[in-house]
Order: C-alpha cells, then sequence, then structure tokens
C-alpha cells in the first residue's frame, strides 16, 4: 500500500485524464450506436453499454497493476521467452480451434468477451523489440539485431507476424509489422536511413495494393482469403460491390456526409439504424461523425493525439534507451491504430477491423491498450521520482 501512494503522488494525469475522457465518450457512444438495433431485436438496449464499462472497468485495473509491475522485469529474459511460447499457443489456438467470424479465426471466446490474440501480440512485439535494447545496453555478448547479425529474433518476430496473417488478420498483421519495423529503425539506424527504409517499404506496400485491382480472384473463390480481398474491392470502388463488401464504407460516406460541423444530435444518427453493420466497433468514428458533427470527431482526435505524443515525450525523456523504446512502440502502437482506423471510416485506407483506440467496443483492445498505457504512466512516475531526487 505505501508503495502504490508513493507511486500516487508522481502519477502522470496528463496521459490518465485524457485516457478515462476518451472512455467515457466510448461508453456513450457505444449505447448510442447499439441501443437502437437492440431495441428492433428484443434485447436489452443497454446490453453492450454495461459491456462496455465492465471492460472500462478492467481497463483501469490494468492500467494500475502495470503501474505496480517494475520496468525492468517486463525485460527478464524468462518473461520474453514464456511470453513468445503464450503468443504462439493463443495463435494457434484461436487459429484452428474456434468458429470464424467475418472470415477471420482470431477470437477466442471466453464468455465474458472475446479475446483476440493478435491484439496482445502488438504489446508482446514492442517489449520483445525493447527487450533487443536491453540486451544492447547490458551484454554485447548476446548480439542484436542492430550491432551483430543474430537472425533469431527474425525468425521469432517472423513466426508471431505470419500466424496473425493466416487468420487470416491483415489488421493485425499490418500494425504489428509497423510496430517492429519503427522500433527497429528508431533503436541505433540513423534517422535519415531509418526515414527512408520506411518511406520505401510504405511505397511498396502502396504499389502492390494499387496493382491488386487488377488482379482476377478466381482463384480465392470459397477460400477465407476471399473475405479479404473483397474489403480491398469495396477499397478500390465501394460504389460498385454496394450491396456487398462495400456496404460498411457507403453509409460510412452517408453518416459523415450527414454529420457536418455540429452533427445532427446525440442518438439521432440515421445510419446506425441497420444501414451501416456494427455500427459500435471499428466504424464508430461515423456515428460520432454524423451524431456530433466535424467538432465532436475533432474532439476525439486531439485527445488520443495527445496522448500519443505526450507517450513519445515520455520516451524521449526517458534515460534508459530501453523505456523509450517502450514509449516509442506504445506510441506508434495506438498512432498507427487510430490512423488505421480513421483511414477505414473515410475510405482513404482499406477496411481491415481495427478499432479506435478506447472508444470502439471491444474487451481485448480495452485491456491490452490499458496495460500499454499503464507501462507509460509507470515509466513516467520513474521519471519524476528521478528528477525529484536529484533536486
Amino acid at each position: 500500500m505505501k508503495k502504490f501512494r508513493d507511486k500516487m503522488r508522481y502519477f502522470d494525469f496528463y496521459l490518465f485524464v485524457p485516457y478515462i475522457i476518451l472512455c467515457c465518450i466510448g461508453a456513450v457512444m457505444v449505447y448510442s450506436a447499439s441501443s437502437i438495433n437492440l431495441s428492433y431485436a428484443g434485447a436489452a438496449t443497454n446490453t453492450y453499454l454495461m459491456k462496455q464499462l465492465l471492460y472500462v472497468v478492467i481497463g483501469l485495473g490494468c492500467v494500475f497493476f502495470s503501474i505496480m509491475i517494475p520496468t525492468i522485469k517486463l525485460a527478464h529474459r524468462n518473461f520474453i521467452i514464456i511470453g513468445f511460447f503464450v503468443m504462439v499457443v493463443l495463435l494457434l489456438y484461436a487459429k484452428f480451434f474456434t468458429t470464424a467470424v467475418n472470415g477471420a479465426n482470431g477470437w477466442i471466446n471466453l464468455k465474458l468477451f472475446s479475446f483476440q490474440p493478435a491484439e496482445l501480440c502488438k504489446l508482446y512485439l514492442v517489449l520483445f523489440m525493447a527487450q533487443i535494447t536491453f540486451n544492447r545496453e547490458h551484454s554485447n555478448s548476446m548480439g542484436t539485431l542492430i550491432s551483430k547479425p543474430n537472425w533469431k529474433p527474425v525468425i521469432l518476430v517472423s513466426i508471431l507476424l505470419i500466424l496473425v496473417l493466416v487468420e487470416p488478420d491483415l489488421g493485425g498483421f499490418s500494425i504489428n509489422a509497423f510496430i517492429t519495423l519503427v522500433m527497429y529503425y528508431a533503436s541505433g539506424k540513423d534517422y535519415r536511413k531509418s526515414l527512408l527504409c520506411l518511406s520505401g517499404i510504405l511505397g511498396s506496400i502502396i504499389i502492390v495494393v494499387q496493382l491488386l485491382r487488377f488482379w482476377d480472384p478466381a482463384p480465392l473463390k470459397g477460400t477465407k482469403i476471399e473475405y479479404m480481398y473483397a474489403r480491398l474491392t469495396a477499397f478500390y470502388n465501394p460504389f460498385n460491390v454496394s450491396s456487398t463488401s462495400g456496404q460498411q464504407l457507403i453509409n460510412s460516406y452517408y453518416a459523415i456526409s450527414n454529420g457536418g460541423l455540429f452533427g445532427v444530435g446525440l442518438g439521432n444518427s440515421v445510419q446506425k439504424r441497420g444501414y451501416l453493420p456494427e455500427p459500435y466497433t471499428d466504424f464508430i468514428i461515423a456515428i460520432i461523425s454524423e451524431e456530433l458533427g466535424a467538432v465532436g470527431v475533432m474532439v476525439v482526435l486531439l485527445l488520443i493525439t495527445w496522448i500519443v505524443l505526450r507517450i513519445f515525450l515520455i520516451g524521449i525523456r526517458a534515460s534508459r534507451p530501453y523505456e523509450t523504446m517502450i514509449c516509442y512502440g506504445i506510441g506508434t502502437f495506438m498512432g498507427i491504430e487510430t490512423l488505421f482506423n480513421v483511414g477505414a471510416v473515410n475510405g482513404l485506407l482499406p477496411i481491415t477491423g481495427v478499432t479506435f483506440p478506447f472508444v470502439s467496443y471491444g474487451g481485448s483492445s480495452m485491456i491490452v491498450l490499458s496495460l500499454a498505457l499503464g507501462i507509460v504512466i509507470n515509466i513516467s512516475i520513474n521519471q519524476k521520482r528521478n528528477r525529484k531526487g536529484k533536486i
């Protein structure tokens, strides 16, 4: 208890308060987006609200749980090794022993909520890549991705990325890959070369995605990958497939258009009334745009941007490279998820099923993101304590 009170003296409310505000906005919007369709189905209109509030409470518990764990323990070799095998088992179980949802075997039913191992994999990869920096910092004999040729980390990361991709989960794969690349290039490479390499990789992805529009998808008929390709087709021209894969994006356009600058009012969305499928999940920003307008969306985006920038600032201020890398990884994790979600809602990026951090309905995302935020707050607490100790 004394340790907890000591940590609370240096608590980072600049991170915690925006997090709480986003969770509250998320709970309100999940209720607004889901209640009407639940009433049509004859179910309790607060079903998803109560679940989301439960996830928020669990998320708060995860924040304070992470705060109490010394960050140095997360870099322990045994923790990383056991974590790898746990991730492999969870991803394999999700792939081969679960029921497909929207064409992907990515969810494990825990009764309370459906757990998505690909979400936990994002946080694990942050800790794994940071641990490589920790090894370089403390022992040159172990080797790293940067200073010495060591293919073991590359192989381990590749195994996890492939397991996520074959679910198939293109969004999860893309975010996990991006986290790995950013942390790799941020951990010692020349920043000019890093930017050049990342630009080259992004350019190659854009070219591949554009070339796929000219590919005949006939060989994919009847496979789970067909669903993934259908989302790409919707991205190219949703109005050509308005009755199938383009339906979600088209109704997202309508929602954004209806909302205008100030919105039609909380609870007054038209698109959530059976037009936009599952509007409380990865397309909740479309409902926020319709009901609260561009102003409401800007408030949400400013809050998540503040959190991401604050995380990077804490990473810059960190005295230990290990903590710096954790902050860079978690900041990238939240930033890329936001970019993918907003990009999909606006039709700027393919729909990949990525949720909006702390706002979209879902237990896996809330729990993993809360654990990640707690780790960063813990690093911030240690920084403040050390600065006060030097005065």
